[in-house]
């Protein structure tokens, strides 16, 4: 990226940019809320129509997008006109790996909020969602069901993608039964299952979570081959399987409660089962990576965290589990298969 002169910018230039990178992100979101993507997706418009058409102030809004310039989401077509970069179209509703819900969500105060509080975290080692929010973050969005809607959209999203990257890299026609723990509407299991026709389906999830599921799962077409079970997967009561799928619930949650939840699923799984564990896979503690920060959001919003494969390992070994290989996908998460010992 230049300067205004045309020159590589400075170290001191780059901080700035680096210090102030929230501005960006408040920016894409609010363009993100608004959906001034999809009304530039025909083509270029002026601010001032495009603010007559949303309701909002018509110099308030040339200015936000004016700011869009510099987050790379708009380019100047004209006088007070704007259209959309090939980056900015990813904000669109529509589009194929779409980041829209995504940018909404972390520019939401369920994400913003806590991260303000980080130097808190630090200094305890724990989360600081309750002195952010008043709450721990499913109650945040209890009482707010917008954000909430925003947040399981921006998952699904992203579970749509790496669901497919896994099931493509793995082969389950072997198992009769897959059960997705913790699966929310089952976006993995139904990947899993149209790519594998003689698989048969088992979602365990919460009471509430299940109910809203059913009608998820029926508009699939996959009513007839997924058993909805309800439980806690810290509590006895897991269904038993041929393979399980684990994706993104083991960086919600410390150690210990890791633990308990591998040992009830090798409780349940008959001899020679197989666990899927889907997670970002910290590669290393020199080389930098996004999940280096993923690591810290996990910290201030949940008191979970990523880990590294000799984490993962430990953690699996230490419940009986063996881990039989890793798998690393195109998505920016890995599988790590493993079978109970």
């Amino acid at each position: 990226m230049e300067n205004a002169h045309g020159e590589s910018p400075s170290p001191t230039q780059q901080l700035h940019l680096a210090i102030t990178s929230y501005w960006r992100t408040q920016v894409i979101g609010t363009v993100a809320r608004l959906g001034i993507a999809d009304l530039l997706a025909g083509g270029a418009r002026d601010s001032d129509s495009l603010a007559s058409e949303l309701g909002v102030h018509p110099e308030a809004l040339f200015r936000l997008m004016r700011a869009g310039l510099a987050t790379g989401i708009f380019v100047a077509f004209a006088e007070r006109t704007f259209a959309l970069t090939p980056m900015g179209e990813g904000l669109c509703s529509n589009t194929p790996g779409s980041l829209r819900e995504l940018a909404i969500i972390q520019s939401s105060p369920s994400h913003w909020l806590p991260w303000g509080h980080l130097t808190e975290a630090i200094r305890t080692g724990s989360a600081p969602i309750q002195a952010a929010l008043g709450s721990d973050i499913w109650e945040h969005f209890a009482k707010n069901p917008d954000e909430a809607e925003h947040f399981a959209r921006s998952m699904g999203d992203w579970s749509e993608m790496v669901s497919s990257q896994v099931a493509r890299h793995v082969d389950f026609s072997a198992f009769a039964r897959v059960a997705d723990i913790g699966g929310s509407h089952g976006d993995l299991l139904a990947q899993v299952l149209r790519a594998h026709p003689s698989c048969r389906g088992i979602l365990f999830e919460l009471p509430q979570v299940a109910e809203s599921a059913k009608p998820v799962l029926a508009s699939r077409g996959l009513a007839s081959r997924v058993e909805v079970v309800t439980g806690n997967f810290f509590e006895p009561g897991i269904p038993a399987a041929d393979a399980y799928l684990l994706k993104h619930i083991l960086h919600d949650w410390e150690d210990d409660a890791c633990t308990t939840l591998l040992r009830r699923l090798h409780e349940a799984a008959p001899a020679g089962a197989r666990l899927f564990v889907v997670e970002m896979v910290i590669p290393d503690n020199r080389t930098p990576d996004i999940t280096h920060l993923m690591d810290l959001n996990m910290l201030v919003v949940a008191n979970g965290r990523e880990r590294t494969y000799n984490e993962f390992q430990a953690l699996l070994g230490a419940t009986a589990w063996k881990v039989h290989r890793l798998i690393p996908t195109q998505s920016g998460t890995s599988i790590i298969e493993a079978v109970k010992a």
